[in-house]
């Protein structure tokens, strides 16, 4: 519950900076701006990743998984996926996007020498 209040945070606290600044991204440097995206991007796929689990609380399903949320509904005719099908792969790629904007982060904030103890620029020893 306290992960979706700070998903929704996120969410709504960027839409308020975007209206007042007229910007999407609030960092003027590349790390910043990729960092930005990442926290948006988890936020987007964990409310999505919700919306599946809240689509089939009253189901009677097994949860087979929680992230990406699965819940299984066997029959005599084999299992029934109960969430939607679009939402699983959504958020692993909104999740992988997320990721790999993390990575392209640390290694913009490396190369600009923003962080002190590993930099390009310094010895290495």
């Amino acid at each position: 519950m306290t992960t979706t209040v700070l998903a929704i945070g996120v969410l709504i606290a960027k839409a308020i900076c975007i209206r007042w600044t007229k910007r999407a991204l609030l960092m003027s440097e590349a790390y910043g701006a990729l960092l930005e995206a990442a926290a948006l991007l988890a936020s987007v796929a964990w409310l999505i990743n919700i919306y599946g689990v809240v689509s089939v609380l009253a189901d009677r399903g097994e949860a087979v998984s929680f992230l990406p949320v699965r819940q299984v509904l066997h029959t005599d005719h084999g299992a029934i996926e109960l969430v939607p099908a679009w939402i699983a792969p959504t958020v692993v790629a909104l999740f992988v996007t997320s990721g790999l904007c993390l990575v392209l982060a640390v290694g913009s904030a490396v190369r600009s020498g923003k962080i002190p103890f590993i930099s390009w620029k310094g010895s290495m020893r």
